[in-house]
């Protein structure tokens, strides 16, 4: 229809139903074009807010176990201190209370710092639809932070391997004990060993404390990532909060 009459007009030469017939085109094009800009626009933002309310929620499950595996390392210092606080006693019963922390003193706890919708963000190319450029920096940094956080984790598990092995040779283990895991499993005297034994090797003493040490240096090391992940879950929440999402 417009091409019929725009054919007219250049046929009768009427170039001022011309000029208004191409402006009608032209601004027809440009409102389809802007439409599926607003259309593309609308659904970025729909998927910058999914991506966002994930975040959070995955980000704060991250803070959640690094608390718990605080808590945990937490547990393992407190029984080798009662372990300590009976050697230096001579205490075999107070020794045998903290007994638990021979066998877990050497542990290491591994936590995932990279939330799933961030590895799917980063592996769809999509970490630029969040606008913020503060908090796509901040998001961005947390491969980097898990690399180095997984590391030192690992660095620590090779540096206690043996002194577990030689721990490990001291104490035998009541299975019994941890048969029903249903009910707690182990008890103080799960953990079997010869006090006065144990209590005058000053190698494996040494030994035991440095794993203690070790011990500290991972709860430091959660503590820190903790604040870490718990500021960038921050950023986040502000971000869906001062967006309205």
């Amino acid at each position: 229809m417009i091409l019929a009459r725009l054919t007219k007009a250049i046929r009768t030469q009427n170039w001022f139903a011309v000029a208004l017939e191409f402006i009608i085109v032209v601004s027809g094009v440009l409102l389809a074009f802007q439409i599926t800009a607003w259309n593309t626009e609308r659904a970025e933002i729909e998927r910058e807010a999914a991506y966002l309310h994930r975040l959070e929620a995955e980000l704060t499950a991250i803070t959640d176990e690094l608390d718990s595996m605080e808590t945990a390392i937490d547990a393992y210092f407190n029984w080798i201190e009662i372990f300590f606080d009976g050697v230096a006693n001579g205490d075999p019963e107070r020794a045998q209370e903290g007994s638990w922390g021979l066998n877990a003193i050497t542990s290491v706890e591994i936590v995932n710092l990279e939330p799933a919708a961030l590895r799917e963000m980063i592996s769809a190319g999509e970490l630029t639809i969040i606008r913020n450029d503060a908090l796509r920096s901040a998001l961005s940094s947390i491969p980097q932070m898990h690399s180095n956080s997984q590391a030192s984790l690992e660095q620590m598990a090779s540096d206690l391997t043996p002194i577990a092995f030689e721990i490990s040779g001291h104490f035998e283990a009541r299975l019994d004990d941890v048969r029903d895991i249903s009910q707690g499993g182990y008890g103080t005297q799960t953990i079997q060993f010869d006090f006065d034994a144990v209590s005058q090797n000053d190698e494996l003493l040494r030994r035991i404390n440095y794993a203690a040490l070790q011990n500290r240096f991972q709860a430091a090391h959660f503590v820190r990532y903790r604040s870490e992940i718990e500021s960038i879950r921050e950023q986040v929440t502000h971000e869906i909060e001062a967006r309205g999402f």
